[in-house]
């Protein structure tokens, strides 16, 4: 999508077509001219260039306005005027201009580009007013119900809120997860910044007291078990006392399983450089070393599996030299010790293929990865800090987008985020979920459980969730201010289906 103008006329036109900026738009958008009406054009197109250059998207809109003014047939100002459109979440107006452009004679590969886009954007918007349709749906205690032994929602959970002596000395004394959450602010109007918790308050998970809490709580609202976030560097490991204290202990009686957060630690993470803190390497003595390591983990009763083989998960899959390599000899280490193999998940992160590819059992959907800038994006907010670069994504077009994503022919399992904002973390490039609601969450929760239940056989019926409590990125179960225990209520509430109800797909098709 052409959103900037090159600095220089000879590089490459930002609109992908692979030609110059000199010999594609700019040719006729700032071309110079001695007709007084001609030139006013040419400035106009210049400068409406350089506002999306600068993330101005309402000032160009309105100088590509102007430019059709002058010259309502100017094809390179049609077709910007739609990717302006398109960017501010308006796709039936991105495909009326971008035709009017092509039937105005530009046609090359950007511009079909483009429409592609808008068309999908446009199928998608019209899904996530089906998702808000769904969204109103209220149930009854004599509705069909989905228990939690039929369907089973696994939350992510992070373990960095409690203080440790490396980000003592990365980020001040006395970091926590909750040092970020604190110091976020608003971006624009209405913004819930920062978060602030509700009756768990902002607490240690080294506290026994805690650690029941949470798991009293997600029992309560019909959550099955929590996917702990683990840290391991070629033998080091990091934030691993929490599960360390849960398995030591007994306590609390909460299912649980290992999610292998295997990148490096960089200060990228919170926009800061990249300054590498703690470097991820592999060898054959690392993967074994890995996986025994693990070993009084799956032997605990509490372990999550998965038809009897304990659920391993694996943020990255592709950063492994040879992941089919790495995960066989896990397998041999587990029968070697008399363990059932690992069930092993490969997050849909940055790797494409099917598992098999390496050598995983099932794959895992992970947003807000992978959700399309062009199909769900969306800058319709007051007052939008003009200092904000990040991305900004309709909740409701996300939801309807990944929910009616196509099915692979492998396991494969869906994940729902109650809210996604790490403007905590990255204040002016993160990425913000805006429009979500207690009731969305639920809507789309529900239609994952449904999806469960149609798709997945006994034993691999699973949801899961991002996240527990992801307080820094927005995306928590956990009772805030704002909410209450709302979306508590909404997750055990997407187990009722109202009479009426439909899958979205049946819903859109109708």
């Amino acid at each position: 999508m052409l959103s900037s103008v090159p600095i220089s006329r000879n590089e490459s036109c930002p609109c992908g077509s692979g030609k110059r900026y000199k010999h594609c738009h700019g040719s006729t958008a700032i071309s110079p001219t001695s007709a007084g009406g001609e030139s006013d054009l040419s400035a106009l197109m210049s400068r409406a260039l350089a506002a999306q250059k600068a993330g101005l998207i309402q000032e160009a809109r309105g100088l590509y306005d102007q430019a059709l003014a002058l010259d309502p047939g100017q094809a390179n100002a049609l077709h910007m005027r739609g990717v302006v459109a398109l960017t501010q979440g308006e796709p039936e107006a991105a495909i009326r201009f971008i035709k009017t452009a092509m039937a105005a004679g530009l046609d090359n590969e950007a511009i079909r580009h483009n429409l592609r886009l808008a068309t999908e954007a446009g199928r998608v918007s019209i899904h996530a007013e089906a998702m808000l349709e769904l969204s109103r749906l209220e149930h009854s205690p004599c509705d069909a119900f989905v228990s939690p032994d039929e369907v089973q929602l696994f939350p992510f959970f992070l373990p960095q809120f409690h203080r440790i002596p490396e980000n003592d000395a990365w980020w001040g004394e006395g970091f926590t997860e909750w040092t970020n959450v604190r110091r976020a602010v608003p971006n624009f109007l209405g913004h819930d910044q920062p978060r602030r918790p509700g009756e768990l308050g902002y607490y240690d998970l080294l506290d026994p007291r805690t650690r029941q809490q949470q798991a009293a709580l997600a029992k309560q609202y019909g959550i099955n078990g929590f996917c702990y976030y683990h840290y391991w560097f070629k033998g080091r490991r990091l934030l691993e006392q929490p599960l360390d204290l849960v398995l030591r202990s007994g306590e609390p009686d909460m299912p649980f399983c290992v999610f292998w957060a295997n990148e490096n630690w960089s200060k990228r993470w919170d926009g800061g450089n990249h300054e590498m803190l703690v470097e991820q390497t592999h060898s054959d003595a690392d993967d074994v070393a890995f996986i025994e390591s693990l070993l009084p983990y799956f032997e605990d009763k509490r372990y999550i599996r998965i038809e009897g083989r304990p659920l391993l998960m694996i943020y990255r899959i592709d950063l492994f030299p040879n992941a089919r390599r790495t995960v066989r000899r896990w397998r041999e280490v587990c029968r070697a010790h008399g363990m059932p193999e690992p069930y092993v998940v490969k997050a849909d992160t940055r790797a494409s293929g099917v598992p098999h590819v390496y050598g995983a059992d099932a794959s895992l959907e992970f947003p807000p990865h992978r959700l399309s800038a062009g199909q769900t994006m969306t800058r319709k907010l007051q007052a939008l800090n003009p200092e904000y670069k990040g991305t900004i994504i309709d909740y409701r077009s996300a939801a309807a987008y990944l929910a009616t994503a196509d099915e692979p022919a492998h396991t494969h399992f869906k994940t729902v985020v109650p809210g996604w904002d790490n403007t905590a973390r990255r204040q002016l490039d993160g990425t913000m979920l805006v429009n979500s609601s207690p009731e969305l969450f639920r809507a789309w929760l529900r239609e994952s459980v449904a999806r469960a239940q149609e798709m997945l056989p006994p034993g691999r019926r699973i949801v899961f969730i991002n996240a527990w409590n992801e307080w820094a990125e927005g995306a928590y179960l956990e009772p805030d201010q704002t909410h209450g225990r709302a979306m508590l209520e909404a997750a055990w509430a997407a187990r009722f289906q109202p009479r009426g109800f439909k899958r979205l797909r049946e819903l859109v098709d109708r």
